[in-house]
């Protein structure tokens, strides 16, 4: 029972979550959905029929019926941003205050005289105040990296959505992107980039800006683990905050054989994602492959046999685009502790209690400095 909940509770971004604050939705209204939006994959929605396409609120998009493969889809996006980065060089100028000069104040953003902005704070800044007035940052899964910059003001354009309330009225001050962002820089741009720099700023930038949203609603689903754990077991998380044990909470939180799969499936799709296919004995692909369709399948299984031998290989420099022992690490590290922090300060507020100084949004419990 527990597994389902929390696997339920947690929000899909990557596939539905676009759509919520992009999309022409609103309370009363519907989303409707073509052959290739998500409706087609979760088919536990309770869809109506409108002008013959299937549609769905937004209540329903966030049910915990539509919503229980989310963790696993999410691994696949945060892996392929990381290849998608490897790709650039490290790029530190991107980085620096004043290494393109003064960029000024980004268009549609808050001034802040006192403070200076790097080129990658420039463009990120730019991007939230896109996205903020298209309602991304109304979806409580999404947490903007500067929300000091923001005006948090919509277009008259779009209506309100209709979300549920699964998170308690603390859940909006539990945001950890200061402490993430400064990992992302100082620990994991170090562990999968080359050093050096390519001219591609524009470029990598981007990547950071995906990668780095893509990591901020994973660790964040945190509130949504931690939500469900607590209606499980109220009061023995209630005892435990109020005798102010964070320890005693993380470990009623922690599961250990959970976290193993998670690391263990993290390096398999690293090594499966981040190598080239074998194509030595491949026939020419055709619409017409005829018996030629054998060796094609066999080379694509040849290909994945060798990823996951390679995958569960502790050696570290393995071939491929990303190291999946950096992938792995990543997760081990970063991904899985600071979404347990954020469980631990969520579960503080939930119970009335301001989380210990451990848990505060510019730091992680146990501090990581290298992969």
């Amino acid at each position: 029972m527990r597994i389902a909940l929390v696997a339920g509770l947690l929000l899909p971004f990557s596939c539905h979550s676009f759509a919520l604050w992009n999309g022409p939705l609103s309370p009363s209204s519907t989303s409707c959905a073509s052959s290739s939006s998500a409706t087609d994959t979760d088919t536990s929605l309770d869809a109506t029929t409108v002008n013959g396409e299937e549609c769905v609120k937004t209540v329903d998009v966030l049910s915990l019926e539509s919503i229980r493969s989310t963790l696993i889809r999410q691994e696949e996006t945060i892996i392929f941003a990381l290849i998608e980065r490897a790709q650039f060089r490290r790029n530190a100028i991107a980085y620096k205050r004043g290494g393109f000069g003064d960029l000024g104040t980004p268009l549609g953003s808050k001034e802040n005289d006192n403070k200076e902005l790097c080129l990658f704070e420039y463009m990120m800044v730019g991007t939230e105040v896109l996205h903020s007035s298209v309602r991304r940052y109304t979806s409580p899964e999404e947490h903007p990296f500067f929300p000091d910059r923001l005006h948090l003001k919509q277009m008259d354009a779009m209506p309100q959505l209709d979300y549920p309330n699964l998170l308690d009225e603390t859940a909006a001050n539990v945001n950890f992107n200061p402490i993430l962002l400064e990992k992302y820089i100082h620990v994991i741009l170090p562990a999968i980039t080359k050093d050096g720099d390519d001219e591609q700023h524009g470029s990598s930038i981007l990547a950071d800006i995906a990668l780095l949203q893509a990591l901020s609603k994973r660790v964040h689903y945190g509130k949504f683990v931690a939500e469900s754990k607590y209606r499980s077991d109220p009061q023995e998380y209630q005892q435990l905050v109020e005798a102010g044990d964070a320890d005693g909470v993380m470990r009623l939180l922690t599961n250990e054989k959970v976290e193993q799969k998670v690391l263990r499936r993290a390096r398999l799709k690293a090594a499966t994602y981040g190598r080239e296919p074998l194509l030595a004995e491949l026939p020419p692909m055709s619409e017409k492959m005829g018996s030629h369709t054998t060796s094609v399948v066999a080379a694509a299984a040849a290909s994945a046999v060798v990823a996951a031998v390679e995958a569960l290989e502790d050696e570290p420099g393995q071939k491929g685009k990303v190291d999946p022992a950096v992938i792995e690490a990543v997760y081990k590290k970063i991904i899985i502790p600071m979404t347990k922090d954020v469980e631990v300060a969520y579960l503080f507020r939930r119970c009335g209690r301001e989380p210990p100084a451990d848990y505060a949004p510019d730091r992680m419990s146990r501090d990581v400095t290298e992969l």
